[in-house]
């Protein structure tokens, strides 16, 4: 979990300047990044893989471990798939060398790069042919009170956790822009998770909710069909890059891109899509840049964002 720490005055020039390129993509990057170069390992008898609950964690594991038995006839040896508590946990999961690779969101992607040197950029998630998303602002139908992100003070806000890019740090700035201060002027929760944040608001626990744009028809719509019938978004953020598949720097670099291949041959099946669909929505993996992650880490500075 990230602590919120705010920094007040946050202009609109420096939160833009965070947004600018997020959807860039470099299809020529080479596999991996070796920026953090720890002495390396030999290749793992086993593949743990780890991916972060943006929904149910028993729903998501299922979901998960048919990518999972993919890759290990690909690299022909056990994968092991493990959802995390919360998104942090994976990222100390690869510190401790505890899991192999991640799917990691781009703000965890830069803390376990940058400040604990867990993880190598290995591949982007990418959907329709785009390596972006964007963070929405959802409410109920019919709240006539809420047009614009300027109508939420005295709100309740329901936030998906305090290190997610979409469902929480991109909505802060964007709650700054529209001249409001996020600590005081509106009441927010964590909610766990992106379903959840959205379960808030239809059960009415909350006015608004913070999730990624398709979140509505990824998590809740297929359980609660009348979601997309009560629930409307009223703001969009700018683009965010798309989840990263990290792994950790200290693998022998034949190992990272024997996965890549195996990624990237899985998710130009049909069956691979529809896998890669079932888990994070995305119907595609593209060579990833770490670059494309300096507008995030612009973001986290001007949010004050910090680990603990």
């Amino acid at each position: 979990m990230f602590k919120k720490s705010v920094v007040v005055g946050l202009t609109f020039a420096l939160a833009a300047t965070a947004f600018v390129g997020c959807g860039s993509k470099d299809n020529n990057a080479s596999t991996g990044d070796t920026a953090t170069k720890p002495a390396a390992e030999k290749a793992p008898d086993k593949l743990v893989v780890g991916f972060i609950p943006s929904q149910n964690a028993e729903t998501l594991q299922a979901k998960a471990k048919p990518m999972g038995d993919l890759l290990s006839k690909e690299l022909g040896i056990p994968v092991e798939v493990s959802v995390t508590t919360n998104f942090n946990a994976l990222v100390e999961g690869m510190a401790a060398k505890k899991i192999d690779v991640g799917f990691l969101n781009p703000v965890n992607y830069v803390f376990a790069h940058d400040k604990k040197k867990a993880a190598d950029l290995l591949l982007q998630t990418s959907r329709q042919g785009s390596a972006s998303y964007k963070s929405v602002f959802v409410k109920k139908k019919g709240d006539n009170s809420i047009k614009d992100v300027k109508d939420i003070k005295g709100k309740k806000i329901a936030y998906v956790d305090g290190a997610s890019a979409a469902g929480y740090l991109y909505p802060v700035v964007m709650i700054k822009n529209a001249g409001l201060n996020p600590d005081t002027d509106v009441q927010g929760i964590m909610a766990g998770g992106h379903d959840k944040a959205l379960m808030a608001l239809y059960r009415g626990d909350v006015d608004v909710a913070t999730v990624f744009d398709a979140a509505i028809d990824q998590t809740i719509a297929k359980t609660t069909p009348d979601a997309k019938e009560k629930l409307e978004i009223f703001a969009t953020s700018e683009p965010i890059p798309n989840d990263t598949v990290s792994i950790r720097p200290d693998l022998p670099a034949d190992f990272k891109k024997k996965v890549a291949d195996a990624f990237t041959k899985i998710m130009s099946t049909d069956e691979g899509k529809k896998i890669g669909m079932d888990i994070y929505n995305f119907d595609g993996l593209v060579p990833g840049d770490d670059k494309n992650f300096d507008p995030v880490r612009k973001m986290i500075e001007a949010t004050g964002a910090q680990p603990k």
